[in-house]
């Protein structure tokens, strides 16, 4: 038997001088012109390694052996390293007795080996990587005795750290309010080592997981704030965000032509990932009364998927009406109960779609095919009706590319129709802070669908409710509210100096409205008539 080694204990946790949450320790904000920010960051939600005794996460060190029982028999790999970043393996053999052969195998069963002669060490390739890695050794002496199947195992991690905001402003912010911003830092391979998070010349330690940076009172300008991560092999990676803090404001007046029509057009989004399998076991019945609130009205229905890739039902094509030949549309010119059937078994999806769900980019895709009348998307968006888009997801938006941003969705909007089409999100979500649908058919925090429906004043629902009626029935509700507002360019500010004013035909309206996110939403419906809406936004 081989000596040895000594153990090398590598200490992964990091001590955060953030205000933490749990307690740990309170930063004192600062003014922005120190460039001072904040952290409040969640330990422990890195699953790699262990936890040490005060929190901090503790693994072999790559390159080092640790130490073994004296009995030690069978196979010993990389010196007794648990994480490589090379497929190149060195593996040591301690039969149990004199062996005369030896038969490896890359698996945990002693399958499919082949026997050679006996050897003390072998260098092999691993046809694997970003996995455990499991080897098995039998033995065989001359008299063909067969020893048991013994096995180890390594981590083999040729990955950098995965770095993911879920939250960060997606419009300019106002002179002197705050910033948050809420990023996620994993290594599924090694774990994660080390995270720094910079802002300007100020770099500061964030943690593995989910963290909340706060900049306190922030001033006029444009900032960037990177994210640089290690993991315990020192494979790094780096991630940024730039974002404008506006000095000033402007001056908006918005024409908008008002109708008679009571057209909507409402796209429905659905996440067909597999996390969603059990929501998706009942969408039919969770969604079957959203059609009887939307009554009366001129209506168009089309489904979508979150799904960013797949080439006939992803990408923000319109998926096929179950049981209905190349129809991708509803229209409230079908019966009632055919209507229903047809809406509540195409939502609800048998194929299994990728886990990056990206609804926002989905929707975004969805229009700009309706625009350019392609495929099964042609005449979906009509010029004359509103806009209500509905999100069923148990995860937040997957990307930070342009066309998942919320922001950029309604300008998107409004820049196509010339500012003249009222839009609503409306998102029934794993809702941000619902600890019970988070712990248990909730995958993820809807961060961003949470932001993009309280931009357009669009409902908020629960993804782990084994009902959805009251939810859909606010939805619905929601989407006749669209055909009473006005979607501004952008969100107004109101306060003791600024106003929303909105006149008619020149004259100003004295109809009762409130303001939601962008919306200017009316108690009745508008007269047909030329308004006018004067309101001041952030430059």
């Amino acid at each position: 038997m081989k000596n040895l080694g000594l153990i090398v204990v590598l200490v992964a946790g990091m001590m955060l001088t953030g205000c933490l949450e749990n307690g740990q320790g309170t930063e004192v904000l600062k003014d922005l012109n120190n460039e001072d920010f904040s952290v409040v960051t969640e330990p422990g939600s890195d699953s790699s390694g262990s936890e040490g005794s005060n929190g901090e996460t503790t693994t072999d060190q790559p390159g080092t052996e640790p130490s073994a029982p004296a009995d030690r028999e069978g196979l010993e790999i990389n010196k007794g390293e648990t994480l490589t970043a090379s497929t190149n393996l060195l593996v040591d053999f301690y039969p149990p007795f004199f062996s005369a052969h030896m038969k490896v195998s890359e698996n945990a069963t002693c399958a499919n080996g082949v026997w050679v002669d006996y050897a003390d060490s072998k260098s092999m390739v691993s046809s694997k990587t970003n996995q455990s890695v499991p080897l098995s050794v039998q033995f065989r002496d001359h008299d063909g005795r067969l020893s048991k199947c013994y096995t180890q195992s390594i981590v083999i991690d040729q990955l950098p750290p995965e770095i993911l905001f879920s939250k960060y402003p997606s419009a300019s912010v106002e002179e002197g309010t705050d910033v948050e911003i809420i990023f996620t830092v994993t290594d599924a391979g090694a774990g994660v080592k080390e995270v720094t998070c910079q802002f300007g010349q100020i770099a500061k330690p964030c943690a593995a997981g989910q963290n909340k940076v706060i900049f306190p009172r922030m001033a006029g300008g444009e900032y960037t704030f990177t994210v640089y991560a290690v993991d315990k092999l020192t494979q790094s990676s780096d991630k940024a965000i730039t974002f404008k803090v506006s000095s000033l404001y402007k001056q908006m007046a918005q024409t908008v032509t008002v109708n008679e029509y009571k057209k909507v057009d409402i796209l429905f989004v659905i996440d067909n990932s597999g996390s969603m399998q059990y929501e998706q076991k009942s969408m039919a019945s969770r969604v079957r009364n959203f059609l009887d609130v939307v009554k009366g009205l001129d209506w168009q229905i089309a489904v979508t998927t979150t799904d960013p890739t797949h080439k006939t039902l992803g990408d923000g094509r319109l998926v096929p009406l179950y049981g209905k030949t190349n129809s991708y549309i509803l229209n409230s010119s079908m019966a009632d109960a055919d209507a229903r059937y047809t809406l509540g078994m195409t939502l609800q999806r048998p194929e299994t779609g990728s886990g990056a769900e990206q609804g926002i980019y989905s929707a975004y895709r969805a229009v700009e095919r309706s625009l350019a009348s392609v495929g099964g998307n042609t005449n979906f968006i009509r010029s004359d009706a509103q806009l209500a888009v509905v999100v069923i997801s148990d995860e937040d938006e997957s990307a930070n590319g342009e066309k998942n941003d919320p922001g950029n969705f309604v300008k998107f909007i409004q820049d196509s129709f010339a500012g003249q089409k009222a839009m609503s999100f409306h998102s029934i979500i794993a809702r941000p802070g619902d600890k019970a649908c988070l712990s248990g058919e909730g995958y993820s925090a809807g961060f961003r669908y949470d932001q993009i429906s309280k931009l357009t004043g669009g409902v908020i629902g629960d993804v782990c409710a084994t009902d959805y009626a009251a939810q859909v029935q606010g939805i619905a509700e929601g989407v006749r509210k669209t055909l009473k507002s006005i979607t501004l360019a952008c969100e107004p500010v109101v306060d003791s100096m600024r106003s929303v004013v909105v006149l008619k035909d020149g004259q100003v309206y004295t109809g009762t409205r409130k303001i939601e996110g962008l919306n200017v939403v009316f108690d009745e419906m508008l007269p047909t008539a030329e308004y006018q809406v004067q309101y001041t936004c952030l430059k």
